[in-house]
């Protein structure tokens, strides 16, 4: 029971209760190294927009709040069989067995659906938003567990980028 209680300790956030970096690392080297031409995995990162406003305007305790709630959130929307990491601070890691881009689409978009939901009844004073970058691992890539978290990573905050300039076109068409 003591190395049970351990090996949680060791592997999962105490925060949000979703696994932590260190066990999100050798996750992602095991499913490469079990990876197929035919069978591989995709991946999530997943950031919560405006973190700091809302830990700046109401507390690190709402901020704590909002970071257990969106990982409860997440876990809802992609089920319990699949894998999900606090990455650090306000960053979200998701691995899924998923090969094809369509099925990780199609998640992608229950994610936003889960997120459009949550915030229509939340009752929080502010709205959860996340920006997402994802892709199926390319197992003839031989791509390293590193590359490929850093590779979402980009795609991430390409998507969080294009969020910004969209809204800043759709303030200038409005003025």
């Amino acid at each position: 029971m003591f190395l049970s209680i351990q090996s949680r300790s060791i592997n999962i956030d105490y925060l949000t209760e979703v696994y932590n970096r260190k066990r999100l690392d050798g996750y992602i080297k095991e499913k490469i190294s079990s990876s197929q031409p035919n069978k591989t995995f995709s991946a999530i990162m997943v950031d919560m927009d405006n973190f700091k406003f809302i830990n700046d305007n109401y507390g690190h305790d709402m901020g704590d709040n909002v970071l257990k709630i969106s990982a409860g959130l997440l876990k809802k929307c992609i089920g319990a069989k699949n894998f999900i990491a606090r990455y650090g601070g306000d960053e979200f890691c998701l691995v899924l067995d998923i090969s094809n881009e369509g099925d990780l689409n199609r998640i992608i978009s229950k994610i936003k659906d889960c997120v459009e939901t949550f915030n229509k009844s939340s009752g929080l004073p502010c709205s959860l938003e996340l920006s997402m970058g994802y892709a199926v691992y390319d197992y003839n890539s031989q791509m390293s567990a590193e590359d490929f978290e850093k590779h979402i990573d980009v795609l991430m905050y390409e998507n969080k980028k294009n969020k910004k300039r969209e809204l800043v076109a759709a303030q200038s068409a409005d003025g």
